[in-house]
Order: structure tokens, then C-alpha cells, then sequence
């Protein structure tokens, strides 16, 4: 359960909103025929998916493998999702809810509901301009990764907030705005948080160049429970371009100026970052690379911060336009910063590392399934709370 909440965190979902712009009505005939402006049309009217996911973990409370013997258990999930999109002249309405439950078939006090809500407007104005105004609320189980014990904790976020951008050849503006909130169980409230984001900003587009925007952004996170506020200081540099038609790069590197309200937490200064490199060179195959160094400022196990660093690399194989075949792997690092009178915990560090494989096929235009398979592994730098495990789920998909 963590949520990183560095201050480029909104600006590196500008890419949604910048190229969901439509002109002004000179030039609509000719921009509906994009990529961006179809999908927009798409998401109009009511939609509606029934799902079923079996999952099934060979250590659902994440025990040391080593030295315990793991529960297993299957999780049957149902759930209907619904989307719904209007417009409004210029503008987008759209709303988007999922409900589900958790049924653990053996650990039967695990079982929960599961809800995933979202609405959001679209507001344009002059030739380029854009606001977008949204609103979540999400609540789930919390992943005993971070626990590491029988207890059952709900932990509910809602996000509130705002982006503008003004898109367009030469120099832009960018801004945003965003307040989390994250909910605990009682006996875990020390995990509750309230963050405001802030970010603002000067873009330049040119075709032969792609994008690049300058950005500052702050976070001020708030612990209640603890009494402790962290502040995170970003100042940063974003690049998106196609290198060519098969390959995208999207950069975003950032100098990270952390501190908290508590002396022991103390302080981080350093580089952040955010690379991911695309391509499909290969026909039918895609391939993705990616890193990133961000500031995790929302976590079970520490009371200040956790300095995080990942890696990813997958690779996307359409063996049919019908079937589609992935291989993926995961490696990440944390290394935490508390205070232990706030929040005893041994664990100053962790390494956590994923591989797995997906395939999805499509039976009709309505019906797909979907087979992941994933083997995990977490070590601790005192060896406590380590585990390992594998998660294999089958998924259905009806759409209407």
C-alpha cells in the first residue's frame, strides 16, 4: 500500500490531459479523425463490464517463507464496472465506478468490498486551453506486505484536484492542484495522511523536438496520528518525444529536497527520476524499459519517508490480433526514513522483486479472458518480515 506523492507526481499525468484538447470548431472536422479525438467519442454513452477474477496466493499473509508455513488461499472477485460519458458542447463529463468483493475462500474474515469510483470534467477554452477538474474515492484490503501479520485493515483514499494546461507550438503553461487523503483501520491509524500537491510550470512544444516542460512542485504531507509533517521540494524537467514512429521516450529527471517536522526522520537531497523507453522495432513486439527514484510519503512501515528506486522491463507480443502474449520483470529498493520513538520498526530497508507473465485472449467482441501469472520476493536488510510466494489469476471480461 504505498502511493508515491513526489511533487512531479500530477505532472506525470499531463500527457492524458494535454492530448485530450480539441480546437476550436475550425479545425474539429480534421482532429476527430485522431487517435486522441476517437477515443474521446468512444468513451461516450453508458458502458458497462461484469468481471470474475480467481486468484489464487500461496502466502496470503506474506509469513517468512523460510521458517513458517504459508497459507494459500483462492480469491473469487465479481465485479461490475460502469463508465459513462457526456458531452457538453466543448466539454467531456465523465464518470467512471467499479464495485467488487473479495471472497477468500478459506481466510473468510479477509473477505471485503472493493470500490473504485471517478469523475471528471473536460473544460476547454480558447484555441488550446484546458481544465480538468476530478474527483476519487477508492477502498481495498491493504496488502500484508507491509503488515506482515493476521490483521485486517481497510484503508479508503479519496483524491480531489485540478489540471491546466494551455497546449500548444512554442511556450505554454501548466499547473495543478491535488489533496489525498488515506484512511486507516484504528489500530493502524498512524498510516493516516492528508497531502496537498502543487505543481506549476512552462511547457515548449515543437514538432521537431517534441515536448519539454520546467516544473516546480511541493508536497506537504501530514501524519495526524504522529504529529509529523514531511515536505517534499521538486524542481524538475520533463521530455516526451517519438523518436521515430516506433520508438518513445519519456523522461523526467528532478532535483528532490526533502524534509520533515522530526529531526530523526531528517532530510533527502538528491535526484528523482522517471525514464521510460518504447519501441517496437520488432513487428508485433513491443518492448518497454523503465526507472524511476521518487519519494514514497505514504507507508504502513515508516513514519516519515521512504526513498524509493525501481526498475522495470516487459515485453508485448501480439500473436494474433485476437491473442496477445507479455513477460515482465520488477526490481525495487526502499530505504526508510523514521523515527522510531513515533513508530518502532527494525527495518531501515527493503528489496522487492517481481517476474511474471500475461496472456489475453479475445473470444469475441465482448468477451475476453486474461491468465497472469507472478513470482515475488521481498527481503529486508535485518531479514525480519521477509517473504516470497506466487500469484496466479484468471479473469473474465464481458462488456455491454
Amino acid at each position: 500500500m504505498v502511493m508515491a506523492l513526489g511533487g512531479a507526481s500530477i505532472v506525470a499525468n499531463i500527457p492524458a490531459v494535454l492530448h485530450a484538447q480539441e480546437g476550436d470548431g475550425t479545425i474539429a472536422q480534421k482532429r476527430v479523425q485522431s487517435a486522441d479525438e476517437q477515443r474521446r467519442l468512444r468513451e461516450y454513452g453508458l458502458h458497462l463490464t461484469a468481471g470474475l477474477d480467481l486468484l489464487y496466493d500461496d502466502n496470503v499473509y506474506r509469513v517468512d517463507d523460510r521458517v513458517e508455513n504459508p497459507k494459500d488461499d483462492l480469491i473469487v472477485t465479481p465485479s461490475l464496472e460502469a463508465t459513462y460519458g457526456m458531452p457538453v458542447g466543448r466539454h467531456d463529463i465523465l464518470l467512471r465506478g467499479k464495485i467488487g468483493y473479495d471472497r477468500f475462500v478459506s481466510e473468510s474474515q479477509r473477505s471485503k468490498l472493493r470500490l473504485d469510483t471517478e469523475a471528471k470534467a473536460n473544460i476547454r477554452f480558447g484555441a488550446t486551453c484546458l481544465i480538468t477538474p476530478r474527483a476519487a474515492y477508492r477502498q481495498q484490503r491493504a496488502d500484508y506486505g507491509d503488515i506482515n501479520s493476521a490483521t485486517e485493515n481497510l484503508q479508503k483514499f479519496r483524491t480531489v484536484g485540478a489540471d491546466f494546461t494551455c497546449e500548444r507550438p512554442g511556450l505554454f503553461p501548466v499547473a495543478s492542484y491535488q489533496r489525498d487523503t488515506t484512511r486507516n483501520a484504528d489500530q493502524f491509524d498512524y498510516a493516516d495522511q492528508t497531502s496537498d500537491t502543487f505543481m506549476g510550470g512552462v511547457g515548449y512544444s515543437k514538432p521537431s523536438l517534441g515536448t519539454l516542460t520546467a516544473y516546480y512542485g511541493r508536497v506537504n504531507s501530514r501524519r495526524p496520528a504522529l504529529g509529523i509533517e514531511n515536505r517534499i521540494n521538486s524542481y524538475g524537467l520533463r521530455f516526451q518525444r517519438s523518436v521515430s514512429p516506433i520508438t518513445q521516450i519519456d523522461a523526467d529527471v528532478r532535483w528532490l529536497d526533502v524534509n520533515s517536522d522530526s529531526a530523526v526522520v531528517g532530510g533527502y537531497n538528491g535526484l528523482g527520476w522517471k525514464v521510460a523507453l518504447s519501441t517496437t522495432a520488432v513487428p508485433r513486439l513491443k518492448l518497454t524499459a523503465m526507472t524511476e527514484r521518487a519519494i514514497i510519503n505514504d507507508s504502513l512501515i515508516a513514519s516519515g519517508f521512504a526513498i524509493d528506486t525501481s526498475y522495470r522491463i516487459q515485453g508485448e507480443f501480439s500473436i494474433s490480433e485476437l491473442t496477445s502474449a507479455g513477460l515482465y520483470a520488477e526490481w525495487d529498493r526502499r530505504k526508510f526514513r523514521q523515527d522510531a520513538a513515533l513508530r518502532p520498526y527494525s527495518i531501515t530497508a527493503d528489496r522487492n522483486r517481481r517476474f511474471g507473465a500475461l496472456l489475453t485472449r479475445k473470444l469475441s467482441e465482448r468477451f475476453d479472458l486474461s491468465l497472469d501469472a507472478q513470482h515475488y520476493i521481498r527481503r529486508t536488510d535485518t531479514s525480519v518480515s521477509n517473504y516470497s510466494g506466487m500469484q496466479v489469476t484468471l479473469g473474465a471480461a464481458l462488456h455491454f
